[in-house]
């Protein structure tokens, strides 16, 4: 049986607009005080060093999402997945890879597909290759390209998105949601709480 976290970006209600990106433990902390913060990402970290806040944040109802391409100590293979979704109530992870989105479903486990905007063709040819069998959201980065890029795409995303990277005022948080992301997550602390 799994016992993911029971929140989750494609069902939370009154979700607020932005994630928490949280990289060490006072961070963790910082998310986990606020009661505003229902979904938080993790990355650049070590998730053994958190397995009494990833207790509370289950007991608090936060969803998780483990970016995978940049975590310590968990491998993005069987054993790795398997673990996040049995042990450490994971309830998604988010990577750029295709292969370790389609086996994090097979865990039960949400998965988010990054897409990197370096230009427009590579943005096409990236949506292109989502497979939306084994991704539930998109994350687009770097966020700042959102407004500039989404409205012009040949074709609708695939999928409900979600916008991180180089985010450095609420100002360009607004203009991501405007321009149709579900959320923004966020690294700066200091606009968490906006």
């Amino acid at each position: 049986m799994l016992t993911q976290s029971v929140g989750s970006l494609l069902s939370l209600s009154g979700q607020r607009k932005m994630i928490p990106i949280v990289e060490n433990r006072p961070q963790f902390v910082h998310a986990l005080d606020s009661l505003e913060v229902k979904t938080i990402f993790l990355r650049h970290c070590n998730l053994f060093e958190f397995g009494v806040l990833l207790e509370h944040a289950y007991r608090c109802k936060r969803a998780l999402y483990v970016n995978i391409d940049h975590i310590d100590g968990i491998h993005p293979d069987a054993a790795g997945l398997r673990y996040l979704a049995h042990h450490l109530h994971v309830t998604g992870i988010l990577s750029s890879n295709p292969k370790t989105l389609a086996l994090a479903k097979s865990f039960g486990l949400e998965s988010i597909q990054r897409i990197f905007a370096v230009d427009s063709t590579g943005l096409e040819a990236a949506l292109h290759s989502v497979d939306t069998r084994s991704v539930d959201l998109l994350d687009i980065s770097p966020a700042p390209v959102v407004p500039y890029v989404i409205p012009y795409l040949k074709t609708p995303l695939p999928l409900p998105f979600t916008a991180s990277g180089l985010i450095f005022t609420f100002k360009q948080v607004q203009a991501i949601i405007e321009a149709g992301a579900s959320a923004v997550a966020v690294a700066k602390s200091d606009l968490w709480s906006k």
